[in-house]
């Protein structure tokens, strides 16, 4: 952007290669230029050109405030240009500009009643009466322009604005009585281009001169004038609603899309419910054949009374149950949650669960937002059972998203994948680690006394490397249960090995003498229990390298004792203590 500094400083010669060669920054350049005479020749030029990227110059250059001094030349050849040749796009982009021109201001007036003799304040609406003052001395001929300068940022006289607003807002009528075909897609493109900060106040709305006309001219809340509009007495703009000239235009079957398009593409709230409005009145039956990828564009709108229009238009929808379900698959990818509420409420009457597949069910389960995870986990639920492939999908619930569903859906997987019959540690693992605290907190509920997991030591040994500090603590806290009432070793003994190595994984944490002790203990019983080897050599590795060197050397030979008396403890032990070197020869000498 040209800053106010640099305004006047820009030579043509970058101004007209900026032109010849279509450089990005030509609307930039030009609205550094203040020479009226030489603007006055380029908009000959430019309103002749050709060229697709001269078109989209000049919407872009009617996008930008018509603030700049010497411009007025190059406005008006534009806009006289865009007339003759009827070009509804550019009279829409000029309609918009000119309404922006107009502003009114508020101002107090202080008037005094000699009846009660006191004073009092109203206030009014008003236009500010800016002069255009001349920065460069006139110039003989009739070409000639003054480089006038724009009081208060605005181009042109109050007189001429109004001029202009009302020469851009009779060429629309025109169109409508004499090209009434060409009328609603026409003024579409200028309500489109309406912004909400155009109608930052309520008097900013009735500054929209050509917008009034076009949207409420048959509105009883508003009086128009030649240059201005008003509230009637006893009215006030809460009340407008949608009175647009050419009514019956309005209703034609093919003006309910052009209106659908304006709802999704318009800039400005006024002209989102007045759409809205119109279609209510006059399209409810088209609404109810409207496309679904239509409908998405509604849900996933960032107005919310968008997405709410759109929302009640599903319930109603003619072809719902008809809809293929990628259709409803690429509904449940708005990121509006209240949209979704509403699609997965009709999703869930109107689509029957067997139309998806097991892995859909588990990705839309998967997925953040709760009403999608809630209706995905439903399904799978109602579907499942304890089959090869959908033990994998039950692994997958681990990596939840929505917290909300954590904890019933790890209940429900470790049901099978944690059941006596059907019991996977690697698989129960994966929801102690998982990402979600939820799921966490559900697999925590699963391990009980009762559960196959609750006396596998291997399976404690993995939750003694967990990086999540909820899960160390309810570890400890555990452990310390389970070992509370054993007064010695002698007595952890007598006890099932449980007792022996919760005392162990409780040590790595807390220390203490009797880790030692329970360390031998544990070897003599892989000695004696080879079948529990599996079971107790990962407590083994664990306590090992929790010890001092000392002591991890009487571990050690307490180790190799046990292997002397199973040999075939080597491969197994290989396993869990991969640094540790052994040959039969080694350990029976």
């Amino acid at each position: 952007m040209v800053a106010d500094a640099d305004i006047g400083k820009i030579s043509p010669l970058v101004v007209d290669d900026a032109f010849a060669n279509q450089d990005d920054d030509f609307v930039n350049h030009l609205r550094g230029m203040t020479a009226p005479r030489y603007l006055a020749g380029l908009a000959d030029r430019w309103k002749k050109d050709p060229r697709p990227w001269a078109r989209q110059q000049m919407l872009l250059y009617l996008a930008q405030p018509l603030d700049r001094p010497g411009h007025h030349p190059l406005v008006k050849r534009l806009f006289k240009q865009a007339e003759a040749n009827r070009d509804s796009e550019l009279m829409a982009a000029f309609m918009v500009a000119f309404d922006r021109l107009v502003r009114q201001q508020r101002r107090a007036r202080h008037h005094y009643d000699f009846q009660t003799r006191q004073y009092f304040k109203t206030e009014e609406l008003y236009f500010p009466r800016d002069q255009i003052l001349p920065t460069a001395p006139q110039s003989a001929g009739r070409n000639s322009y003054p480089a006038r300068a724009p009081k208060n940022g605005k181009l042109f006289s109050y007189k001429t604005r109004n001029y202009l607003r009302r020469r851009a807002s009779r060429y629309f009528r025109y169109v409508g009585f004499q090209r009434p075909t060409e009328y609603v897609s026409s003024v579409s493109r200028a309500l489109a281009l309406y912004r909400d900060a155009d109608m930052a106040a309520g008097e900013n709305i009735l500054d929209n001169w050509s917008l009034l006309q076009i949207a409420f001219r048959r509105s009883p809340v508003l009086q128009f004038g030649r240059s201005s509009v008003k509230v009637a007495d006893s009215q006030s703009l809460e009340f407008l609603v949608a009175a647009p000239r050419f009514e019956k235009l309005w209703m034609q079957p093919d003006a309910t899309e052009v209106l659908i398009k304006l709802l999704v593409e318009a800039q400005s709230r006024l002209v989102r419910v007045w759409a809205t409005q119109l279609l209510k009145r006059h399209h409810l039956a088209a609404l109810k054949t409207i496309s679904a990828d239509r409908l998405l564009t509604l849900l996933d709108h960032f107005d919310d009374e968008v997405q709410q229009f759109g929302a009640s238009l599903l319930h109603d929808h003619a072809g719902i149950d008809t809809w293929l379900i990628g259709t409803w698959l690429r509904l449940l990818e708005t990121r509006n949650l209240s949209a979704l509420a509403a699609i997965t409420e009709a999703m869930n009457q109107r689509v029957r669960p067997d139309r998806l597949s097991a892995e859909q069910c588990v990705d839309l389960a998967c997925s953040r937002p709760t009403p999608v995870a809630r209706l995905g986990l439903s399904w799978f639920m109602n579907r499942s059972s304890a089959t090869t492939v959908e033990r994998v999908l039950l692994v997958r619930l681990a990596g939840l998203k929505c917290d909300v569903v954590g904890q019933e859906a790890a209940k429900f997987a470790l049901s099978i994948l944690g059941s006596t019959t059907a019991y996977g540690r690697d698989e129960v693992c994966q929801f102690f680690d998982s990402l979600n605290t939820e799921v966490r907190r559900g697999a925590w509920e699963w391990l009980t006394a009762t559960s196959p997991g609750y006396h596998d030591a291997a399976l404690w040994c993995r939750l003694l490397e967990t990086p999540y500090e909820d899960v160390r603590l309810r570890l400890i806290d555990v452990l310390q249960l389970r070992t509370a009432g054993a007064q010695s070793l002698t007595e952890l003994r007598k006890q099932d090995l449980s007792s022996i190595w919760a005392t162990v994984l409780l040590g790595v944490h807390r220390g203490g003498r009797a880790k030692l002790k329970a360390l031998r203990q544990i070897s003599e019983a892989i000695a004696q229990h080879p079948q529990r080897a599996e079971q107790l050599i990962p407590v083994l590795a664990v306590a090992i390298r929790s010890v001092r060197p000392a002591e991890a050397r009487a571990g050690l030979s307490a180790l190799l004792t046990a292997v002397a008396v199973q040999p075939q403890l080597e491969t197994l032990l290989a396993g869990f203590l991969p640094e540790l070197k052994l040959s039969l020869a080694e350990v029976a000498s």
